[in-house]
């Protein structure tokens, strides 16, 4: 039965054409955007910076926390005139934003049409935050730009591999939301089991797009490669929230034999850029602007810095100069580039990795692991493999935790999880350590980058 009115199905979500489902606005500000993507770099920047005042001057005057905050500062947004002034502007950092939530909200907050969104976090919960639905319509239409020159239309087939979904009865469920045309695909459901089942469900939908997470599209791989599975042939691989590192890199262009293009961006909406054909990263300056900045403060041009962001469109809950917690070097405009935009790249480690078992590559679910043990009195928690059989889990803790009793239940815990494939060892600290290049790393393990380094194609 299922099958008899799949057609119909198909049919009556696809008989509207998307841009039209999206809204008018939509429509006006994709039309936009794809005009001005080809303007001079003069264009850009002076139409950026034109964004960057008047949200500076809307803040000052309808958002309590940013009137607080240049006031103390000794700012008023009339004296902000060029891009060095406005770094004079407090840097914005998580636990800020935590702590001042309702301030800084604006004083329209529900005339702007709010959304809600929860970030991703190595932290014990994701952030909650706020965007506008004109803040929304522009990333959409950001989004859409970035697929349209990358040669992704309207309702190619696109399958998505990115993370739990919460709305499936059963996580090996694999839905197709016709209205996107994308097959929708459980990161849970990437087992050696049930591998050859995804493997097959794609076949039959054949993707133009393959739309993932670096590690869960490679764990992919390693099972497809373990189930005897031949290579896929799927023309983009777009990959979003996490490093692609040069092993994954190319594992994954060996097995789908198509473009590997990336995307940074974050659940705060703050940032934003893209690769292009000439392999090189461009921020969506009419969308953000990124800052480049030494842990002293000073901007960095060709060297690993902060990644300060400011969404341009976000009145309803604006996030001015707020504090990636990520590193990357800008390298401006160098010679033939393709767009006037800058050019970035993303330095270290982004969200997760893998771990090495005796029984192969494994991905930690660990935040989705303690929420399901009802463990929250961690601020940050950071899995090190020292040895293929040793697993130290490092947390910081809050007030709360009991030194003796919470140690033994995560060692416990953490040792029924990974099937007692490691020896737990639990440390606690006050703080974690960033990485050479200034990052937080979640997961720490050379094992599984040099197990990798193996199973790349022979060159």
């Amino acid at each position: 039965m299922i099958d008899s009115i799949e057609p119909f199905r198909r049919f009556w979500h696809t008989l509207i054409p998307l841009p039209v489902k999206y809204g008018s606005e939509f429509r006006r500000t994709f039309e936009f955007l794809q005009k001005n993507q080809h303007g001079s770099r003069e264009e850009i920047e002076r139409y950026q910076w034109q964004r960057i005042q008047a949200l500076v001057i809307y803040a000052y005057e309808h958002v309590p926390y940013y009137h607080q905050t240049f006031d103390r500062a000794g700012i008023h947004p009339q004296d902000i005139k060029t891009r060095d002034d406005y770094r004079r502007i407090p840097v914005l950092y998580k636990e800020d934003v935590v702590e001042n939530f309702e301030l800084l909200k604006s004083s329209e907050f529900e005339k702007l049409a709010p959304i809600s969104t929860v970030t991703g976090s190595t932290t014990r919960d994701g952030l909650r935050l706020y965007r506008s639905g004109r803040a929304e319509v522009f990333r959409k239409s950001v989004v859409w730009r970035h697929f349209f020159n990358i040669g992704f239309r309207f309702r190619d087939r696109r399958a998505q591999l990115t993370a739990p979904l919460p709305f499936v009865r059963s996580m090996f469920e694999m839905p197709v939301d016709y209205n996107e045309n994308t097959l929708m695909i459980d990161s849970r459901a990437i087992t050696p089991e049930f591998t050859p089942q995804i493997y097959r469900r794609l076949q039959a939908f054949r993707p133009k797009m393959l739309f993932c997470q670096p590690s869960n599209a490679v764990m992919f791989v390693e099972y497809c490669k373990q189930n005897g599975l031949p290579p896929l042939s799927i023309p983009i691989v777009y990959s979003l929230g996490e490093k692609m590192y040069p092993e994954y890199h190319d594992i994954l262009a060996d097995y789908f034999k198509g473009r590997i293009v990336q995307f940074y961006g974050n659940r705060e909406n703050t940032a934003s850029a893209g690769d292009l054909e000439d392999g090189r990263m461009y921020i969506n300056s009419d969308y953000c602007y990124l800052e480049f900045e030494s842990s002293e403060g000073r901007p960095l041009l060709g060297q690993p810095a902060d990644i300060i962001s400011t969404s341009l469109e976000n009145y309803a809950f604006p996030l001015i100069r707020y504090h990636t917690e990520d590193v990357g070097v800008l390298h401006g405009h160098p010679d033939g580039t393709v767009r006037n935009f800058s050019v970035m790249e993303i330095v270290g480690g982004r969200g997760k990795d893998l771990l090495l078992t005796r029984n192969g590559l494994i991905l930690p679910q660990t935040n989705p692991f303690l929420k399901s043990i009802k463990f929250d009195r961690y601020k940050r928690i950071q899995l090190e493999q020292k040895s293929l059989d040793d697993l130290v889990v490092r947390v910081v803790p809050t007030k709360k935790f009991n030194a003796d009793g919470d140690r033994q239940l995560l060692e416990s815990s953490f040792t029924k999880y990974f099937d007692g494939q490691f020896r737990i060892a639990v440390e606690v600290v006050e703080e974690i350590s960033r990485t050479s290049a200034g990052k937080n790393r979640y997961v720490i393990s050379d094992l599984a980058i040099r197990h990798l380094r193996k199973s790349l194609p022979k060159k």
